[in-house]
């Protein structure tokens, strides 16, 4: 039961409770003894520390984090991949809360989710760390996971409001991707082939410039590729399928591929975004990301005079960056009309 007291040379009243972890613990109320309504003050507020005291009893050992976050993952999040990002950054905001010893939800706080910004993103607290710092949007989506975390503890009564809400952070605007260039590609498979311990990102490149895939997508199951139909069926953004013709240079790999038993076309390492990352940072071309490979194949398909919806289809659903891609190539192809005016 949560009990005050006072302190030598502390104008305030102070509150002994007990953490939802069963230790006990100490705090200031804020409450200076010698205001006005300070007693009663004092009161309500031990009241109130004794109330959650009870419903952290009530809740058990259950509600720690370490008890149920992973294995809720599992059950609400069935889209593999989905449930993979949100795996990832709950390995960061573990760790964070591991830092500053939080393991109930009744022990976060809107200050906590503010300073765990502060801390993803901080350049010297990383290197203090030694760990790699992430981008503003990185941290916004590990908060967001953090939130439904935290709203899933709501539900559950175990607090009272999500302190994750309504934390006023925005996206930022991210470096545009571009495409890569002729010489570029030449560069970038002239490096990979001296990599021989790592076979699988010269294929992983060519799968994407054949296809415009995304880098998990290169991991198709064979059974998902057609070589007498010429097609190539990918699990693409909310667990829907895209089938798309495909490209004659890859029956060679697709023979590979099953001469070896593989279960998919190109069998992706855990991480493979920072082994490209690293990869492209090495070779000089640090301003590009796997993702270019699909720019890339749209850039040349716009180029070579296919229409929006064409290419739409051979690179399965990504309208925004088509349009944005035809927009900007569009002014130059229709320059020469006010020469007519």
């Amino acid at each position: 039961m949560a009990s005050y007291y006072t302190r030598p040379r502390s104008p305030f009243y102070w509150i002994r409770f007990r953490k939802p972890d069963g230790s006990w613990s100490a705090k200031s109320s804020g409450v200076r003894i010698d205001t006005a309504g300070s007693l009663r003050a004092i009161h309500q507020m031990v009241s109130t520390e004794t109330s959650k005291e009870k419903c952290d009893s009530e809740a058990g050992m259950s509600a720690l984090f370490t008890r149920w976050v992973p294995q809720w993952f599992d059950y609400k999040y069935t889209n593999q991949l989905t449930r993979e990002r949100c795996l990832q950054a709950w390995a960061h905001l573990s760790v964070y809360l591991a830092k500053r010893r939080v393991t109930h939800p009744s022990e976060v706080t809107y200050a906590l989710c503010h300073d765990y910004f502060q801390w993803r993103i901080s350049e010297e607290a990383a290197e203090e760390e030694c760990r790699k710092p992430a981008a503003w949007n990185t941290a916004l989506k590990e908060m967001k996971v953090m939130g439904a975390i935290m709203q899933e503890a709501l539900r559950r009564g175990w607090i009272i409001a999500n302190p994750c809400s309504r934390l006023g952070f925005g996206t930022r605007n991210i470096k545009e991707k571009r495409a890569i260039t002729i010489e570029e590609e030449k560069k970038i498979y002239k490096e990979l082939r001296k990599r021989k311990s790592s076979p699988w990102m010269e294929e992983c490149f060519t799968v994407a410039m054949k296809q415009g895939c995304r880098l998990s997508e290169v991991q198709v199951p064979l059974d998902r590729i057609d070589t007498e139909a010429m097609s190539i069926s990918f699990k693409i953004k909310g667990g829907r399928f895209h089938t798309a013709p495909l490209h004659k240079d890859l029956l060679p790999l697709v023979r590979k591929a099953r001469q070896e038993k593989r279960a998919a076309l190109v069998p992706l390492p855990s991480g493979p975004s920072s082994w490209w990352c690293q990869f492209f940072g090495a070779i000089g071309l640090g301003d590009l990301c796997f993702h270019c490979t699909r720019v890339t194949v749209v850039t040349r398909l716009a180029e070579a005079g296919f229409s929006e919806s064409q290419t739409m289809a051979y690179v399965g659903h990504s309208s925004y960056m088509v349009h944005a891609l035809y927009r900007k190539m569009r002014p130059k192809a229709v320059a020469s009309l006010g020469d007519v005016l």
